[in-house]
């Protein structure tokens, strides 16, 4: 089993620095936000995310160290499960990398997943065993799921991490032993 984090919306806060390069109050209110989004391409777009906060909770180191932990406690993987900017893949995975060693958010080589296609490894090839994914975007849990894994969906900047997600985890990991 490998416990795979999103990184956009779960421990990178891709949406308000989104909203911030468009000169607006919230990322759904710029008006092309495909143009927006190759925009971004080509560029350190993903270097220039910050972690989560709250108060002067550093929430994503939080989340990461958790599931460090988790894997190391329950003999399992962790790993970073994250999708790249459509047709800027090199690119937008580079500084993805980047910003994930910067924070020492890095898990094994193998384990570090840049892919459109996330559903791809919602079951591991080695041992036949679901693995989770911690996502936000509820499409993606849908597939996810639809292929035998285990998936939650959390949104760091909605959803309370020790009441929510950690006890979450558990249970998929408990219930999947």
């Amino acid at each position: 089993m490998i416990i795979y984090l999103d990184m956009d919306g779960v421990i990178a806060d891709f949406f308000k620095r989104f909203a911030e390069l468009n000169d607006v109050a919230h990322w759904k209110t710029i008006k092309e936000k495909d143009k927006a989004l190759r925009a971004l391409g080509s560029t350190d777009y993903f270097n220039q995310l910050d972690t989560f906060y709250d108060d002067d909770v550093d929430v994503s180191a939080e989340i990461v160290n958790y599931v460090k932990k988790a894997s190391i406690d329950n003999n399992i993987d962790w790993g970073i499960c994250s999708s790249p900017l459509r047709g800027d893949h090199n690119n937008s995975s580079y500084w993805k990398r980047v910003w994930l060693q910067d924070r020492d958010f890095v898990p094994s080589i193998e384990n570090m997943v840049f892919t459109s296609h996330k559903s791809k490894y919602a079951i591991n090839g080695l041992t036949g065993r679901p693995n989770i994914l911690v996502d936000d975007k509820i499409s993606n849990i849908i597939e996810w799921k639809n292929k035998g894994g285990i998936g939650i969906r959390f949104q760091a900047d909605q959803d309370d991490y020790k009441e929510y997600l950690f006890p979450a985890l558990e249970d998929a990991i408990r219930n999947n032993k």
